[in-house]
């Protein structure tokens, strides 16, 4: 009965901290093409994480990602996640070969592209480009 108990006490506070992770994710939209194609035409800056739930690399960049997004040099860039495993006429239009890709575009077209990177100097200087 105590070893019950005990389980119940750990995983009432894992479960709501794994609710609370993708709060803390940033401000990711959720790839729509109509809504994409419209974001990219006005020339703002936007940054694609294609992504896939089952990716150590696409979690770990969420950690790096969420605090730069959420930090005011950084507020005129919009990101939008595009899920590696079901949209594959975005990957195919963006020759995107794998998850865990990170695409940013300005002015309407693409700037810079990094592939599983996971180091933030890396990823802030991605996002750096198009500040």
């Amino acid at each position: 009965m105590k070893t019950l108990f005990a389980k119940a006490l750990f995983a009432a506070p894992v479960a709501a901290l794994m609710m609370l992770a993708p709060a803390q994710a940033g401000s990711f939209q959720p790839y729509k093409k109509a809504d994409f194609d419209k974001l990219v035409a006005t020339g703002q800056p936007v940054l694609v994480h294609v992504h896939a739930d089952w990716c150590p690399t696409c979690k770990r960049q969420l950690t790096i990602l969420g605090p730069m997004l959420n930090d005011p040099a950084n507020a005129k860039v919009t990101a939008v996640t595009v899920d590696f495993d079901k949209e594959t006429a975005f990957k195919q239009a963006n020759k995107v070969g794998g998850q865990s890709t990170l695409i940013v575009f300005k002015g309407g077209k693409e700037v810079a592209r990094s592939v599983g990177a996971t180091d933030s100097a890396a990823i802030g200087g991605l996002i750096a480009q198009v500040r």
